[in-house]
């Protein structure tokens, strides 16, 4: 039998455990709220050419698949059924429609059509349609919340792209934690947080043989992508600043409270080098990093690099401005 690792500071753990879910989802989206990254995913019917079609076939989502169409699109578009059939899709077993609109809603009623509404997460699905269609205030029309709505089913499934298998969650649990003892004050860090001296290096070298063994401590590819400096110590990767470790044991309202000196100690988010994209599998080791709130504000849903890009042109931008303002 293994050997237990000495517990983590419990803020770590949990701001580690959460990176394996996805983000949170209320009761007006198909959505489900902060689920585990290898649950069902949903799959929209405009995305599906950018997935091999084997991908419909294979085991490639462990927990299954359900692609949604539009009702336009599934009774409009001459194409849809021949898209379908060569993915091997069907309505009311891997397949749904979304109805967001009250337009779409009278024009495609789906009791008109004897529709079922969906359930089951798990193929076959044993139903045709899910609703989430807002109130109306104008003409005081209640909203219509039909389909994955019980305390016990609560959303179909999650984003694609936010999708991970259970290795790869762990394997990015393992090189996150590993980031964390890089931080250059991890040590001094974690003795304050209750780990002794003792706990501390047994947890440290666990991991790094753990992420040696996995091939998840290759320093010059992390250096590579802005996730550790040349001192090997860890970094946001938007401003390059080294990460203290005392930050991924604040939440953000700690940090309000202090001085204005000790706000420069942001609260630590999880942080994507390339940025989630369906039909991509962008929630992995070496695209994973830790940075400050405040710099992960700016690369919202673009990425690093894409975010970088931008500021290079404001930049560039700027300098040209100021050049011939001052002709």
């Amino acid at each position: 039998m293994a050997k237990r690792l000495p517990k983590l500071p419990p803020l770590l753990q949990s701001k580690i455990y959460k990176t394996g879910q996805t983000r949170s989802a209320n009761d007006d989206v198909i959505f489900q709220n902060r689920a585990n990254r290898n649950g069902t995913v949903l799959i929209p019917f405009e995305s599906i050419h950018l997935f091999d079609i084997s991908i419909f076939t294979s085991d490639r989502f462990e927990s299954g698949f359900i692609v949604v169409l539009s009702p336009e699109e599934y009774y409009t578009n001459p194409d849809t059924l021949a898209m379908m059939k060569a993915r091997k899709l069907k309505l009311g077993v891997n397949a749904i429609l979304l109805y967001e609109t009250r337009a779409q809603w009278n024009e495609f009623n789906p009791y008109k059509n004897k529709l079922a509404i969906a359930e089951k997460r798990t193929s076959p699905i044993d139903g045709h349609f899910v609703a989430r269609i807002l109130s109306s205030t104008s003409k005081d029309e209640e909203k219509i919340i039909l389909g994955f709505n019980t305390s016990s089913c609560k959303g179909a499934g999650i984003r694609v792209a936010e999708y991970a298998s259970l290795l790869t969650i762990k394997s990015s649990h393992l090189q996150l934690e590993y980031l964390f003892w890089l931080c250059y004050n991890s040590k001094e860090v974690a003795l304050g947080a209750g780990m002794t001296e003792s706990e501390i290096e047994n947890r440290m070298a666990a991991i790094s043989t753990a992420c040696n063994n996995q091939k998840l401590s290759n320093t010059d590819r992390l250096y590579k992508t802005r996730i550790i400096d040349n001192a090997q110590n860890t970094i946001c990767p938007l401003c390059l600043k080294k990460l203290s470790a005392e930050a991924f044991l604040l939440n953000f309202f700690e940090s309000a409270e202090k001085s204005d000196t000790d706000k420069e100690i942001s609260p630590i988010n999880l942080f994507y080098i390339n940025q989630l994209k369906t039909g991509e599998f962008n929630h992995a080791p070496y695209n994973l990093a830790w940075g400050h709130q405040n710099c992960n504000m700016i690369c919202k849903e673009t990425g690093v690099i894409e975010t970088i890009k931008w500021m290079k042109e404001v930049v560039v931008n700027t300098i040209i401005f100021n050049k011939d303002s001052s002709n």
